[in-house]
């Protein structure tokens, strides 16, 4: 058997729509309605999709803690304040990288780590 691995993430919230329009215009990620209330991004080639999921039961900041790899974080971090997300704890570097996390407007908690 293989090593396990994470293959999906998703994020709960009452607002799916603010949090797709948020993510999509940050990453370039396009979302697709995979089930009722259920929004799906898979990437081309493989890689971990990921899932927005309508719900009234899960508060905005209660989904997994999840960190996307990226390039330049002081540019999303930038742009994901243009795009309505704050700062929840600024660029911290370690080793050769560095990490931060942003609120979306829907109060999702999104990790970054550039290395």
């Amino acid at each position: 058997m293989s090593q396990p691995f994470v293959c999906h993430v998703k994020w709960g919230t009452s607002d799916p729509a603010v949090l797709e329009r948020f993510l999509s215009q940050l990453f370039g990620w396009k979302f697709q309605a995979f089930a009722p209330g259920y929004l799906m991004y898979l990437p081309e080639g493989g890689g971990v999709s990921v899932g927005i999921n309508a719900s009234t039961q899960m508060s905005p900041g209660g989904s997994p803690n999840v960190s996307i790899r990226i390039e330049d974080i002081d540019a999303i971090l930038s742009k994901a304040q243009e795009l309505g997300g704050r700062v929840a704890v600024p660029k911290t570097m370690i080793g050769n990288g560095a990490f931060a996390f942003i609120n979306a407007p829907d109060g999702n908690i999104i990790g970054l780590q550039q290395l």
